[in-house]
């Protein structure tokens, strides 16, 4: 899955996306800074207009509000390009359409509406382009409601909004460079409370009489949850290194620790499947698993606060974790994962060097001409989700944008907004985040009219941003349903700015009307203009995870057969492959009429079986390396499950017999009972 093909979701402090609909709450992702700056640059830019007696000012607040929602997180690399690129072509926006607007009406609708389209397309290039070309679009919706009349006028607003776009962006470089590894510690922290999660589960885990679904449900959740943690710190690590770069003891323990957790993921993936396979009360395992999670708990704080690793409680806790595992007596099947672990856990403490990485193996100069002309080459196709979504918003953007005219209410660019922001590439991600934003924001219309009844004067206002600003941005990546309720506040506050004198009422009572027309036409638009329903994807989305685990199989029995090494990269594009489909499984699920639909029930069945399989090869890369004999027996069945997890394959050959080696006989037989499970919706499928 591409950033592109992916719905828009809210960013973590390492700025890339969270999972979670809008009641899932993420406390970790409050950022004071982000407050602080939001709260100098809008609110310190109003209160400067109105004691200055300066109401053009509140152009200023308005694009440095805009560029603060630009930001995507991260590190600064990632942050500051949006940033200055939003500033600058935000500036020529205003100024040209307003001025495109105030000369010819009929023209400006239709040239804005190709400027959206150009806005939407943006979104191939990741979470950046995506945060930037959307509001991009909003600036082209609001110039179009704020017309010049001069070349003049049009230079004032565009180099005022310009101005507090870049005081925002000085704020984020005097506020974040003076932690420039920061987003980095602080996303490899949250890998590590991922995996103590994890770890604490299974240790609590209980095998069931009639089959495994406890585990199921464990590897779902939790396998999830760690791989996508640990590849938003792999992102922000590797921007923060293209800045900083990689000769320096910070950026070497950056990426080893990196590296060690996932070599200790796989372990707990191992460790899990061994529990779920032999359905065994170890009281010695869950008493390792339970410290193991306490452990990294124990850990996250320390290496958020860039704090040393090597110490005292820390060691101590891992000599007693060793203790419990060699003096407990029980299926070594158990105890080859936990080693591992513990090994791994030792490597995080002295940060020792992690099998074959390196900080210079995580940087990849990128080309800048691939990185602008790649996304673009490969989307030019009506094929392309993000084309038709930008083809879709421009279709329903221009005759929106020609009703508002028509309209002539001063807030009725909040249709056009609304559709802009609530439109979606796939329908099930349209239809909530019209929900969300419909909801929110009459809750924020309430909040909006009770402040207006204590506020007065274009000061008191100015005022009562500090504390609005502050606090919505600090919390802006928890919630976004909540961030909406607070967001709608602050906007009808600076339309006060902008346009004194207009009731509070009128003005939250128009954005709440104008934001439930605009969600109501951008679902419809999403059902009739080239709907995309998930459904349609969830067969290639499952294809595409079989073939990622059948490569992970391949490599797997050749590290176990021959000198190959471990097979981290393929564990890691399998893990990927899983968590794309079980997204597309969620997508698939939240659109109507999917209770019923066979390929949804064959995609679950088949995500199940995967999740299993990358347990057992897991644990088979833990397996000591057999003798000669054994290893011929071993590429016959690499050879023919290989062929079982091969969906172009008709007819797969019949499975050898057993190599002779117990632990590695019962991983096969329950490999190839997963490959019947996995071939059996494929077969029908295509049958059907």
């Amino acid at each position: 899955m591409t950033p592109a093909d992916a719905p828009s979701r809210l960013t973590d402090r390492a700025g890339l996306p969270l999972t979670g609909g809008s009641l899932a709450l993420n406390f970790r992702a409050v950022s004071l800074l982000e407050g602080i700056r939001a709260a100098i640059a809008v609110a310190g830019t109003l209160a400067a207009g109105a004691l200055l007696d300066q109401p053009q000012l509140a152009l200023a607040a308005l694009g440095a509000l805009l560029a603060c929602f630009t930001d995507p997180g991260g590190a600064l690399p990632a942050r500051l390009p949006p940033m200055l690129i939003f500033g600058v072509a935000g500036a020529i926006c205003l100024g040209g359409f307003g001025l495109l607007d105030g000369a010819s009406p009929l023209l400006a609708i239709p040239v804005a509406g190709l400027a959206i389209f150009c806005c939407s397309l943006a979104r191939i290039y990741g979470q950046g382009g995506l945060l930037t070309g959307n509001l991009l679009a909003v600036t082209i919706v609001l110039a179009l409601d704020m017309p010049t009349g001069s070349p003049v006028a049009a230079l004032h607003a565009a180099f005022g909004f310009w101005a507090g776009a870049a005081e925002a962006a000085i704020l984020t470089l005097a506020l974040w460079r003076i932690r420039p590894f920061g987003p980095a510690r602080a996303a490899l922290a949250d890998a590590a409370l991922a995996l103590a999660e994890l770890a604490r589960d299974l240790a609590e885990r209980e095998a069931d009489a009639g089959g495994e679904t406890g585990f199921d449900l464990h590897a779902r959740g939790h396998r999830r949850a760690v791989r996508e943690a640990i590849e938003r710190a792999r992102a922000v690590t590797q921007a923060t290194l293209r800045r900083r770069g990689v000769a320096s003891q910070r950026a070497n323990a950056l990426v080893l620790r990196l590296a060690t957790f996932d070599q200790l993921f796989g372990a707990l993936i191992a460790l899990g499947e061994e529990m779920a396979a032999r359905g065994a009360d170890d009281p010695a395992a869950r008493r390792a698993l339970a410290g193991i999670g306490d452990l990294l708990g124990a850990m996250a704080p320390e290496l958020e606060a860039g704090r040393t690793l090597d110490t005292a409680p820390l060691r101590a806790g891992l000599e007693a974790l060793r203790g419990t595992v060699s003096a407990a007596k029980g299926d070594p099947a158990l105890r080859r994962p936990l080693a591992a672990a513990l090994d791994r856990l030792s490597v995080l403490i002295t940060v020792s060097n992690a099998p074959g990485v390196t900080a210079a193996d995580e940087i990849v100069p990128p080309d800048l001409m691939a990185t602008i002309l790649g996304p673009l080459r490969s989307n030019l196709s009506l094929a392309s989700v993000p084309l038709r979504h930008a083809l879709r918003s421009m279709l329903v953007a221009i005759p929106a944008l020609a009703f508002v005219a028509w309209l002539g209410n001063p807030f009725g660019h909040w249709l056009a907004i609304t559709v802009i922001l609530v439109l979606q590439p796939h329908f099930s991600a349209t239809w909530i985040r019209a929900i969300e934003r419909v909801g929110g924001t009459a809750a924020g219309g309430l909040v909006a009219a009770a402040i207006g009844l204590l506020v007065h004067t274009r000061l008191e206002l100015a005022v009562a941003m500090v504390p609005l600003t502050l606090f919505a941005f600090a919390v802006r990546g928890v919630n976004y349903s909540a961030w909406v309720v607070l967001l709608t506040p602050m906007i009808v506050l600076l339309i006060e700015q902008i346009d004194p004198g207009a009731n509070q009422w009128v003005v939250a009572a128009s954005r709440v009307g104008f934001t439930l027309a605009g969600g109501i036409l951008a679902v419809a638009a999403n059902l009739v203009l080239w709907p995309s329903f998930e459904g349609n994807r969830l067969g290639a989305a499952r294809r595409d995870a079989i073939a990622a685990h059948r490569a992970y199989l391949v490599a797997t029995f050749a590290h176990l057969t021959a000198d190959a090494p471990p097979p981290e990269a393929a564990r890691r594009q399998a893990g990927l492959a899983s968590n794309n489909l079980e997204a597309s499984i969620a997508r698939v699920m939240m659109e109507p009429h999917r209770d019923d639909d066979p390929l949804l029930r064959a995609a679950i069945v088949t995500d199940a079986a995967l999740r299993r399989t990358a347990g057992r090869l897991a644990a088979l890369a833990l397996e000591p390396r057999p003798e000669a004999a054994a290893r011929v027996g071993c590429r016959a069945w690499a050879e023919a499950l290989a062929a079982w997890f091969d969906p172009d394959l008709p007819d797969p050959p019949p499975l050898p017999p057993p190599v002779g080696l117990p632990a590695i006989d019962d991983g096969l037989a329950r490999l190839a009972r997963q490959a019947e499970l996995v071939r059996e919706p494929v077969t029908s499928e295509t049958i059907a």
